[in-house]
C-alpha cells in the first residue's frame, strides 16, 4: 500500500476552499483619511479598486483540471494530477495546465527521486517524487516542490483588495507580469499599498508579496521609504 505526502519546499500542501486565500494579515493597517489619496511617498502603478471575481474557490480548483484518476489508473496519472492541483492552489487562479515525469513513469524503486514538470499557462514548475524504504506492506513517498511556486497578477490584486479593502479605500500595487516562476515563500520584490493615516497625515504603507502553498501571502506593512 502506498502512503504519500506532497511537499512545497518544507511545507506542507493543503487545499484551497472556498472563500479564502492567502494568509497575509491586515492587523497592522490603520485606517486612512478618507478623502484625497497620500501626497508624500511613492505611489505604485495599479490602482486596486474592486474585487477580482476569478479568485480560486474548491469548484474552479477542481473544474481547471482533469478528472481525478480512478483506482483502475496508472499510479503516476495520480500523482501528476495531485502536482497539478497544488500548481493551481498556488496561483490562486485557474489555468491550463499540463504535467509529464521523466522517462514517462514514475519509480517505485526505495531512494530513487523521478523529476515531474507541471506546466501552468505557459510556466514551468518543477516537481519531484521518491519512495523511502518499506514498512512492511507500506510504501511511503513524498512529492516534493523543488521550492519554486507561480506567481499570478490576478491573484496579487484581487487578494490584496480582499483582504487590505477594509482597511483602506486607496489600495495599489506594482505591474507584475500575467503569470511568474518565483521562489516559494521568498520576497518576490513585487510591492502593494494601502493609505495609513499616522498622527493625522496621509501615508502609503508598502508590504511585500510573497507566494507560499495556499497562494499569495503579504508580509508586514512597512514605511513608505522602506524597499
Amino acid at each position: 500500500m502506498r502512503i504519500g505526502t506532497t511537499l512545497l519546499g518544507i511545507a506542507v500542501v493543503t487545499l484551497v476552499t472556498a472563500g479564502c486565500g492567502g494568509s497575509g494579515s491586515n492587523d497592522n493597517a490603520s485606517r486612512p483619511a478618507d478623502s484625497a489619496p497620500p501626497k508624500s511617498g511613492k505611489e505604485l502603478p495599479v490602482a486596486i479598486t474592486s474585487a477580482e471575481p476569478g479568485l480560486l474557490t474548491v469548484e474552479t480548483l477542481l473544474g481547471a483540471l482533469p478528472p481525478e484518476p480512478t483506482d483502475d489508473d496508472a499510479f503516476t496519472e495520480h500523482v501528476l494530477w495531485k502536482m497539478r492541483k497544488s500548481t493551481v492552489a498556488m496561483a490562486g487562479i485557474p489555468g491550463k495546465t499540463s504535467a509529464t515525469c521523466e522517462g514517462g513513469k514514475v519509480s517505485e524503486e526505495p531512494g530513487v527521486t523521478t523529476r515531474c514538470t507541471v506546466t501552468y499557462d505557459g510556466v514551468k514548475v518543477p516537481w519531484s517524487i521518491r519512495f523511502d524504504e518499506p514498512a512492511g506492506d507500506l510504501k511511503p513517498y513524498e512529492i516534493t516542490n523543488t521550492g519554486q511556486a507561480v506567481l499570478t497578477a490576478k491573484s496579487v490584486y484581487g487578494e490584496f483588495w480582499r483582504e487590505y479593502n477594509q482597511a483602506s479605500k486607496h489600495l495599489r500595487c506594482g505591474r507584475m507580469p500575467d503569470v511568474e516562476l518565483v521562489a516559494s515563500g521568498q520576497d518576490t520584490g513585487h510591492r502593494c499599498q494601502y493609505a495609513s493615516s499616522a498622527d493625522g497625515k496621509a501615508q502609503w504603507v508598502n508590504v511585500r508579496v510573497s507566494v507560499g502553498e495556499d497562494g499569495v501571502v503579504f508580509g508586514s506593512g512597512r514605511s513608505p521609504g522602506s524597499p
